[in-house]
């Protein structure tokens, strides 16, 4: 299988202090998802990337109509648990995602041969 054809995950590990960087993630995500619609894409928020997700901030708006997109083009958007709990966040503070291990997704996407994008 040519590395083009197959399944992607992005992590993002840039959070609201990189507004532009990480909203430019989120576009990316779902231009990838759009030009291989048979593609499952992934998008992980990873450290300080789970920031993105939070309902309570400034660019929550922003964000929330992108993750909006995203999961409507078939984006599953997943969240780590870890990184939660050392910001001392909750899932009751966040936009809707699923929670992972982070580190443990990565390495089972690697191993099932998929491409992870990192930002």
């Amino acid at each position: 299988m040519e590395s083009t054809d197959r399944s992607t995950l992005v992590v993002l590990t840039t959070g609201k202090e990189a507004f532009v960087r990480a909203n430019a993630v989120l576009q990316m995500t779902l231009m990838i998802r759009k030009t291989k619609q048979e593609m499952p894409v992934e998008l992980l928020l990873l450290g300080p990337g789970v920031e993105v997700l939070r309902s309570n901030q400034k660019n929550s708006p922003q964000f929330e109509q992108q993750l909006i997109g995203l999961r409507e083009a078939g984006v599953r958007i997943a969240v780590c648990e870890v990184s939660l709990e050392s910001l001392g966040l909750t899932k009751d503070q966040m936009f809707e995602c699923e929670t992972v291990k982070g580190g443990v997704e990565v390495a089972t996407k690697l191993a099932e041969d998929w491409n992870v994008l990192t930002f």
